[in-house]
């Protein structure tokens, strides 16, 4: 008797231990999906920077964004014969952008310094309704937009959605972890969005 009640509490031990363990898993499986949305969450459209946009969409309705707005759209290309579309959905613009600012010296010098007191990356262009890119499989089409920024900054496009007429100005900050501006690929990047509506 006593040999089985010793097997019995061996037996109860491992599956107490079994159980444990995933339950362990399980916890832990959830902890880490709740770790990496709250980084996303922190990442994307986060007060403070979206009280950065706020103000730098405010300072650039005051020049010619509608220029930079006519990169957008759809265009056709003759190759080979053939009459191809290219989509461009998406444009940068910043401080070197003159024709914005009509070669005001003056001008490009403030929005540089703006842009790095503010740890602006990349600013972008493009239309407020970016539901098609949540479809997106691969390159091509109006999805090459997705191509021509970082994997963060085409993650966090996908995101975005929207919906109506007009165009929306995305934001690149990039910080070192102590918060000041960094520059290179080893930097941390946050994003965030608003719309413009027409010009």
């Amino acid at each position: 008797m006593k040999k089985n009640k010793k097997g019995f509490v061996f037996v109860e031990t491992i599956v107490v231990v079994a159980v444990l363990t995933i339950s362990l898993l399980m916890v832990y499986a959830t902890y880490s999906s709740m770790i990496m949305k709250e980084k996303t969450r922190i990442k994307y459209n986060d007060s403070v920077y979206m009280y950065r946009t706020y103000y730098l969409t405010k300072f650039f309705k005051n020049f010619r964004l509608d220029i930079i707005a006519n990169r957008l759209g759809e265009k056709e290309d003759i190759i080979n014969g053939e009459v191809e579309k290219k989509y461009t959905m998406l444009t940068g613009f910043d401080y070197s952008s003159s024709e914005i600012f009509i070669n005001e010296e003056d001008n490009i010098g403030f929005t540089e310094d703006l842009m790095k007191q503010l740890h602006i990356s990349h600013l972008y262009l493009t239309y407020k309704d970016l539901r098609f890119l949540q479809e997106c499989k691969n390159a091509s089409g109006k999805c090459e937009a997705l191509v021509q920024v970082r994997e963060p900054a085409a993650e966090y496009l996908k995101t975005i959605g929207g919906e109506g007429e007009g165009y929306r100005v995305v934001v690149e900050f990039s910080e070192n972890k102590d918060g000041s501006y960094c520059t290179g690929e080893k930097c941390q990047f946050y994003y965030t969005t608003l719309s413009l509506g027409e010009f």
